[in-house]
C-alpha cells in the first residue's frame, strides 16, 4: 500500500485532507486524458505516484467506460473529483462515478442548481460520505511525493456563487508538472477569462482546454495572448446541435498559431509527461 496525501494551501493557510490510501503501480510519467464523453467535459490525470484525479464527468455514464480504459479493473478508488460547475454535461456522469468508485474528496464551488441531475449528485455525495472542499482562487493542491500541483485560479474571494450564472462560476485550474502547464477552463465566459487575465500575473500554459466546448461566448483573445499555448483541446460532441466549436473560435486559434485537437475527431486525447529533470527522488 502507498500512502498519498493531498495538501491544500489557501491564501497562506494550510488545509490538510485525510490521508489517502491507494494501491498503485508506479508509472514513470504523469498521464493526462481528455475523455471522449460526447458533448461534455471529463478530464483525468494520474501522477507517477498513483494520485488519481477526475475533473468533471460528462453528460452520462460513458465516463465509467473511459475510466476503465485508463484505470485497472481492480482499482475502485479516486483520490479527488473536481466539479467545475453544476451543468448536466459536467455533473451527470459524476453521479455514476460516486456510486461506482470510492471517491475520497470532492472539490467544487458550492454552486447549486435546481435540477434532477444535480440533486442526484448531492444525494450521492451525502450517501457516500465524501469529503467536500469548496474551491477558491489561491488554493494549491499538492500531491505528496510528486511535483504535480493543481492551482485554483477562479472563483475568486467575495463572489456570491449562488447569484452568479452557472457558467460564470466555473472553476478555472492550472495543472503544473515540471515544465508542463495545462490550463483548464470549465465552461467559463469571456468576461471571467478577462478578469482572470487581469488578476493573474502568470497564466502561461502549453496546453489550453478551451472553455464551453468552443462556444463563441468563451476563448477571449486576451486569454490566448496571456496563455500562449501550443495546443488547444476542445471537448465536444460530434455533430452537436449547438454548432460547437464556433468558427470564430477556430479562426482565433488559427491566427495565434495554436494546434487544435478535438475529442469529436480523435476520441480520447492522451498526453504523457515524463518525470521532471529536478525530480527529488523516492520512486525510481
Amino acid at each position: 500500500m502507498k500512502v498519498t496525501l493531498i495538501v491544500l494551501v489557501f491564501l497562506g493557510a494550510s488545509f490538510i485532507a485525510p490521508v489517502l490510501w491507494s494501491e498503485v503501480l508506479f508509472s514513470p510519467s504523469l498521464e493526462l486524458a481528455f475523455f471522449d464523453v460526447g458533448q461534455g467535459d471529463a478530464i483525468f490525470f494520474e501522477t507517477p505516484q498513483g494520485h488519481q484525479v477526475l475533473i468533471d464527468g460528462g453528460p452520462d455514464a460513458k465516463v465509467l467506460l473511459r475510466l476503465g480504459e485508463v484505470m485497472p479493473f481492480w482499482d475502485k478508488t479516486i483520490d479527488l473529483v473536481v466539479l467545475t460547475h453544476p451543468d448536466a454535461d459536467h455533473v451527470a456522469g459524476l453521479v455514476n462515478v460516486l456510486l461506482s468508485y470510492e471517491v475520497k474528496n470532492v472539490l467544487w464551488t458550492g454552486k447549486r442548481k435546481d435540477t434532477k441531475v444535480f440533486k442526484a449528485f448531492e444525494k450521492a455525495l451525502k450517501k457516500e460520505g465524501t469529503q467536500e472542499i469548496l474551491a477558491k482562487a489561491g488554493q494549491r493542491i499538492v500531491f505528496e511525493g510528486s511535483e504535480a500541483v493543481l492551482e485554483i485560479l477562479y472563483p475568486e474571494q467575495g463572489i456570491d456563487i449562488q447569484k452568479e450564472k452557472s457558467n460564470e462560476t466555473s472553476i478555472i485550474a492550472r495543472l503544473v508538472y515540471g515544465e508542463h502547464e495545462v490550463l483548464l477552463l470549465g465552461d467559463t465566459t469571456k468576461k471571467i477569462e478577462k478578469r482572470v487575465v487581469k488578476a493573474e500575473s502568470e497564466l502561461v500554459a502549453d496546453i489550453l482546454k478551451i472553455a464551453h466546448h468552443g462556444s463563441k461566448t468563451s476563448t477571449a483573445r486576451e486569454l490566448l495572448g496571456a496563455v500562449g499555448p501550443s495546443t488547444a483541446i476542445i471537448s465536444v460532441g460530434k455533430d452537436n446541435r449547438f454548432g460547437h466549436p464556433h468558427p470564430e473560435v477556430l479562426a482565433n486559434l488559427a491566427e495565434y498559431g495554436i494546434k487544435v485537437r478535438r475529442t469529436d475527431q480523435e476520441g480520447t486525447i492522451l498526453f504523457y509527461f515524463p518525470l521532471p529533470k529536478f525530480h527529488s527522488g523516492g520512486d525510481n
